[in-house]
């Protein structure tokens, strides 16, 4: 028996006690991986041992506990794979999600390595949806810090009930200041490229059997660039310069002497407008002064309904609907006169009914919305950003990737709670949440420590005595060559 025995047995004993204690150290660190010590026994070309070597380190990748923080940057990895991340020119994967945003919209950890995945694009484009699509080589992510701009109303729909025991009106023409002239109405929302609500409503009339005329009134806001009292010309010169010669009266509403009642107008883009003046003064062609009002319409609709109260086509009562719209649908152009661009949408009728029923309107809808801020963000389980905003809205930011090894135990570890790719891990397969070998992603939760310490504090007794052990072969080889020399 040799020293080099028992020498390289403290010193494999030794590498255990370093590796179980880096374990317990890190036993409330997040995301971290346990290791264990493996040893190989030395023989070169002898029938006895030169002792132990320490072969390498394990690491131990099964899932640790996941802990609810409710901490809306906290994320973790139910299930495979690793966070990608960017750090000073190196890609590094880790587990821990314990993220914080920067200042210029990325997503860092406490070690300034920042996560990667695929970013919005177009967003606030206001010809073109925002969207993000997986694919390609991951960015880091950059979440927009500017608000979310005004967006306006490209399309809208109603499903509405109509009651079709209601009696054929005849006689007067529609007249939205006249109740007898219409069955029911109700409102729908829509949005200016500014951002500005407007309330067009809708008013439904029977015309026949299984017919109804639906008519648009978009009162003009205090916004609009109009003259407001007869006489004025508004800022800007419009047109609206209210002298009522460029007017025509309206069917069944012959003005007073005073010049005051109901007029229409048609600009030069064909847009239909009704004017109401009240509290004019003065004498044909030299009326001034009184309230003027607005409202602007769109052409009427006719909704046809097929013998059990389904909806069957919806056509415009004049002009040509285009061939790319569907039976359901109709388009609609509306001016609001206050700088804003034109809005032009489809409005849907899909689903609307005639039946023996009460009047309702079911899931109205449109896609335009006011400028918002920023209120907040949440991870959701396809690792997707989303950004919500004071206008209601909600707004896909970006997406987190996911990466994967065939070889975990290839990695190199690295500080900071992270790994690195090298040859004996082999190249990462990237992808998202929720899809082939990933696990889903838990907002508002951390992935906690494997370390077992209750493992680790008997590993602990079982490396001590080991240590102890190679120290008493050393201390009897001593020994041993202690007696040779006395008995020289």
């Amino acid at each position: 028996m040799g020293f080099t025995q028992g020498v390289s047995g403290l010193q494999a004993a030794s590498a255990d006690l370093s590796n179980i204690g880096n374990n317990i150290a890190n036993s409330q660190t997040t995301g971290y991986k346990s290791s264990s010590t493996q040893f190989a026994d030395i023989y070169a070309n002898a029938r006895t041992g030169l002792g132990v070597s320490v072969a390498g380190t394990a690491q131990d990748f099964s899932a640790g506990s996941l802990t609810n923080t409710g901490r809306n940057l906290d994320v973790a990895i139910d299930g495979g794979g690793f966070f990608r991340l960017a750090h000073n020119g190196t890609t590094e994967y880790s587990r821990d999600g314990q993220f914080q945003q920067t200042k210029n919209g990325n997503l860092a950890n406490s070690s300034g390595a920042l996560l990667t995945g695929y970013n919005v694009s177009n967003f606030n484009n206001p010809n073109t949806a925002s969207s993000v699509n997986a694919g390609g080589n991951p960015q880091v992510i950059q979440l927009p810090t500017q608000g979310l701009n005004a967006r306006a109303t490209t399309q809208a729909s109603l499903s509405a009930a109509l009651d079709a025991s209601s009696p054929v009106k005849s006689g007067a023409a529609f007249d939205p200041t006249n109740a007898n002239t219409y069955d029911w109405s109700t409102p729908n929302t829509v949005y200016d490229s500014l951002g500005n609500a407007h309330s067009v409503n809708m008013y439904f009339t029977k015309t026949g059997s299984n017919q109804w005329q639906v008519n648009g009134q978009m009162p003009l806001g205090q916004a609009a660039n109009v003259a407001t009292s007869v006489g004025q010309t508004p800022p800007g010169g419009s047109s609206f310069a209210m002298n009522l010669s460029s007017f025509t009266n309206a069917a069944g509403n012959t003005p007073t002497q005073d010049g005051n009642g109901t007029y229409t107008y048609t600009d030069s883009s064909g847009n239909n407008y009704t004017a109401h003046v009240t509290g004019a003064t003065g004498s044909s062609g030299a009326y001034t002064g009184g309230t003027v009002s607005y409202t602007q319409s769109v052409p009427a609709t006719q909704l046809s309904f097929d013998s059990s109260g389904n909806l069957a086509s919806a056509t415009p009562t004049s002009g040509t609907k285009a061939s790319s719209l569907s039976n359901s649908q109709v388009a609609y152009s509306l001016d609001s006169q206050n700088g804003s661009s034109p809005m032009s949408f489809t409005f849907d009728f899909a689903g609307s009914t005639q039946t023996a029923q009460s009047f309702a309107a079911g899931n109205p809808s449109q896609d335009g919305y006011a400028s918002g801020a920023l209120t907040g963000i949440k991870i959701q389980n396809n690792g997707m950003v989303t950004g919500s905003y004071d206008n209601g809205q909600s707004m896909n930011l970006a997406q987190i990737a996911l990466a994967s090894f065939r070889n975990e135990n290839g990695l190199q570890p690295v500080s900071g709670n992270a790994w690195t790719e090298t040859a004996s891990s082999g190249q990462p397969a990237l992808g998202t949440a929720g899809t082939g070998q990933f696990g889903t992603l838990r907002g508002g939760t951390l992935e906690a420590s494997n370390v077992d310490l209750s493992k680790q504090l008997v590993n602990m007794i079982v490396s001590q005595r080991d240590y102890q052990a190679n120290a008493q072969t050393i201390k009897a080889q001593s020994q041993i060559l202690q007696t040779a020399v006395q008995l020289g």
